[in-house]
């Protein structure tokens, strides 16, 4: 079954965090690829942007970084693949209707949980609880 990764998840493979160790051994008992959206790749380059910004890590850090992300995305680890922006938006309307007077969901959180639906992933990788709990609702297995 293929499975989705939201940035916070993808962020936490590359820059370290509390949830590296638990994203690294889910994502090694996954299989190949592990899709992603272009709002994912611009959501890690301004993750990491916002790291050296906060002096979290150093630029070369950025650049080390990038390189092995793209690394990845040429062996095949991850597929980023296009999300139509008219499905996108009228999916991430009605889960905000299902969800954000429940679950206090913010839009771009929407939008990741609407593009793993809309790619036919049946797994979500995220460590936020907010898309967690919308992504369980709407029928995806969520990991970690």
């Amino acid at each position: 079954m293929t499975a989705y990764a939201d940035t916070g998840f993808i962020v936490s493979l590359y820059k370290e965090q509390t949830t590296s160790a638990e994203a690294n051994t889910a994502i090694r008992n996954l299989e190949a690829p592990v899709l992603l959206s272009d709002l994912s790749v611009l959501e890690f380059r301004n993750a990491l942007n916002l790291a050296v910004f906060r002096k979290e890590i150093p630029t070369d850090s950025y650049d080390r970084v990038l390189l092995r992300f793209k690394a990845d995305l040429e062996a095949g680890l991850f597929q980023v693949l296009p999300v139509p922006s008219s499905r996108l938006y009228a999916e991430s309307a009605r889960l905000s209707d299902a969800h954000s007077t429940t679950l206090g969901m913010r839009t771009l959180d929407l939008m990741h949980v609407v593009s793993a639906l809309i790619l036919g992933a049946g797994k979500f990788l995220s460590f936020d609880s907010r898309q967690r709990a919308a992504a369980k609702a709407e029928g995806l297995e969520v990991l970690p």
